[in-house]
C-alpha cells in the first residue's frame, strides 16, 4: 500500500510476513555519548527501551518529523525549534522563529506540506518556506488564515492540500450561544491559498460540526482524520445521581470521516461509567444530554442518540486522562518478535500498522490502542497497551516516529523530549523463522496423525494412505 505525497510505502499489518528490515547494518544500535537523566522515573513496556533525546526545547508541544529524519518541535508560547539529532539519539536544538515574530505567541499548530512549514499562533496559521533538515531560521512568512479566535488550533493538511484547523471554545461554560458556533472544524484549500489569505470566520468550509477538539489531529491510511473531543468540566443531572462528572464522563477520539456531520458539542456527552452513579447507566460509549438543554418540549436524551443529530465517538477514552495527540503510526521499520526472540528492529510493532497511539497528558502515559486488524475499526473490548508511563511530573503531548520507526514523546512540564525503541536482535529473524517452522511442522503432524486415525476407525491400512 502507498500512503502520502510521497508515496510511502505502508506495509499490511495482517499479512503472514510483513514488510521488515533484516539487516543489522541498517539498525540504530549506537548509544548517546552522553547520555540525558530523566527528570523522573518511567517506565516502557516489555521489550522496548528509552531516553531522552534533548532538555533544550522548553515547554515543547506539537513535534514533527521532516523527510531527512529531522525533528521540529512547538516551544509553546516561545518558538519552533529545530532538533537536529544522528542515529545514535545525539541532538543539536536550535531555535528557527520566535513568537516575536508572529501576531501572537505560537500555541500549538505545526505542519508540513510541499515544501512550507505551517505553524499556528491563537488567531492565524503561518506559511514558511522550509527545505527538510533545515536548520537555520525561517525566511519570512505569510499568514494564510486569520481571525481564527480559538484555543491552541491545531493545522492538519492531508495529501490534497486540505487543510483542517479547529476552533474550540476556552472554558467550559456550555451555556451561551458560542460554545455551539465555536465547536468546529474548517476546511481549507491550501494548494490555492487567496493573496490576502483567509478568514476564518467567512471562508473555507465547515467540515465538522459540535466537536471540541484538543491537541493534535492526525490522518490514517486512507488520509481520514481523527482527533480528540475534550469532555465537560463539571455539570450536574439530577437523574443521573448528581454531580457525575469528571469520572462518569469519557473523554473521545473521533473519526471525522465524512464531512458536515455533528459531533454533539456541547449538547450531548458520552458515558465512559455511570454504574457508581445511577441504575440507569448504558455503558461506555452511551450517548446522553447535557443537562443545560435539556427541556419538557424534546427528549434531549433521545436527540442524542440519533446518529444524524450526534455521531457517537471511535473510541470512548478514560475519564480525565486529558489526552493531548493521537498519531497513527505506518509501519516505519516496522518489527515482529516476542520477548523470547526481541524484535527484528528498534522500531513499533508491525502489526500496529495503521492503528493509533495516543498521548496522556494528565495520567503521564502513552498508550497504544487495540484495532481489529479485517475490519479496521477500534476494540472497545480490548485493554489499551501502555507503551510509556511516568510516575512524576512527566506530561506527554506531541508524538512523531522517526525514520528508523522510533517513537517521540514530548513533555511539556518537564522540558523533555523521549525517544522509544524496540530492544533488537540480531537473531530475531532466524528465531522466528525457526519457531515458524516448528509450529508449521508439529501442525502438519497432528493433521496426519488425525487422518491415520480415522483411517484405522475405518479399517483403512494406513500404509496405503498417501
Amino acid at each position: 500500500m502507498r500512503v502520502g505525497s510521497d508515496n510511502a510505502i505502508v506495509p499490511d499489518a495482517s499479512a503472514e510476513h510483513p514488510l521488515i528490515q533484516p539487516h543489522p547494518e541498517d539498525q540504530p544500535l549506537c548509544e548517546q555519548s552522553a547520555p540525558i537523566e530523566a527528570s523522573a522515573a518511567f517506565r516502557v513496556m516489555d521489550g522496548y527501551t528509552a531516553k531522552v533525546l534533548t532538555r533544550d526545547v522548553a515547554n515543547p508541544r506539537k513535534i514533527v518529523l521532516d523527510t531527512a529524519n529531522h525533528l521540529l518541535a512547538v516551544s509553546g508560547g516561545q518558538a519552533i525549534y529545530s532538533i537536529r539529532m544522528d542515529k545514535c539519539g545525539n541532538s543539536e536544538s536550535v531555535p528557527i522563529l520566535t513568537s516575536h515574530q508572529l501576531d501572537g505567541p505560537i500555541e500549538f499548530g505545526l505542519a508540513l506540506y510541499d515544501g512550507h512549514l505551517y505553524v499556528g499562533t491563537a488567531d492565524a496559521i503561518w506559511q514558511y518556506p522550509y527545505v527538510d533538515g533545515q536548520h537555520s531560521p525561517l525566511a519570512e512568512g505569510t499568514r494564510v488564515v486569520h481571525n481564527i479566535k480559538g484555543t491552541r488550533p491545531d493545522v492538519a493538511i492531508d495529501p490534497f492540500g486540505h487543510a483542517y484547523i479547529p476552533r474550540t471554545t476556552a472554558n467550559g461554560d456550555v451555556n451561551t450561544e458560542a460554545a455551539s458556533r465555536d465547536a468546529i472544524i474548517k476546511r481549507f484549500n491550501f494548494r490555492a491559498v487567496p493573496s490576502d489569505g483567509y478568514d476564518f470566520e467567512t471562508d473555507g468550509e465547515i467540515y465538522a460540526y459540535g466537536t471540541n477538539v484538543q491537541g493534535a489531529m492526525a490522518f490514517d491510511a486512507q488520509a481520514r482524520l481523527w482527533g480528540i473531543d475534550a469532555p465537560f468540566e463539571a455539570f450536574r443531572r439530577a437523574d443521573l445521581g448528581g454531580d457525575i462528572a469528571p469520572m462518569g464522563l469519557a473523554e473521545e477520539v473521533n473519526l471525522y470521516e465524512f464531512p458536515y456531520k455533528n459531533y454533539g458539542y456541547p449538547y450531548c456527552f458520552t458515558e465512559f461509567d455511570l454504574s457508581s452513579f445511577t441504575e440507569s447507566a448504558k455503558g461506555k460509549g452511551a450517548q446522553w444530554a447535557h443537562p443545560v438543554f435539556m427541556n419538557d418540549s424534546v427528549n434531549m436524551d433521545t436527540y442524542c442518540q440519533q446518529e444524524e443529530n450526534n455521531r457517537r465517538p471511535a473510541v470512548p477514552l478514560f475519564p480525565e486522562s486529558h489526552a493531548s495527540s493521537i498519531y497513527f503510526y505506518m509501519g516505519t521499520f516496522c518489527s515482529v518478535g516476542d520477548l523470547d526472540t526481541m524484535g527484528t528492529s528498534v522500531g513499533m510493532p508491525c502489526n500496529w500498522t495503521d492503528t493509533p497511539i495516543v498521548a496522556y497528558h494528565n495520567t503521564n502515559r502513552v498508550v497504544h490502542l487495540p484495532f481489529d486488524d479485517l475490519g479496521h475499526v477500534p476494540r472497545w473490548d480490548k485493554e489499551e497497551e501502555v507503551i510509556f508511563e511516568a510516575q512524576s511530573d512527566i506530561a506527554p503531548v506531541g508524538l512523531a516516529v522517526d525514520a528508523f520507526g522510533r517513537l517521540i514523546v514530548s513533555s511539556d512540564n518537564t522540558n523533555e523530549i523521549f525517544m522509544i525503541q524496540r530492544i533488537y536482535s540480531e537473531k530475531a529473524h532466524q528465531a522466528l523463522t525457526d519457531k515458524y517452522d516448528a509450529h508449521e511442522r508439529a501442525q502438519e503432524a497432528k493433521e496426519e496423525a488425525k487422518e491415520r486415525a480415522l483411517a484405522e476407525e475405518k479399517g483403512i491400512d494406513v500404509d496405503d494412505l498417501p
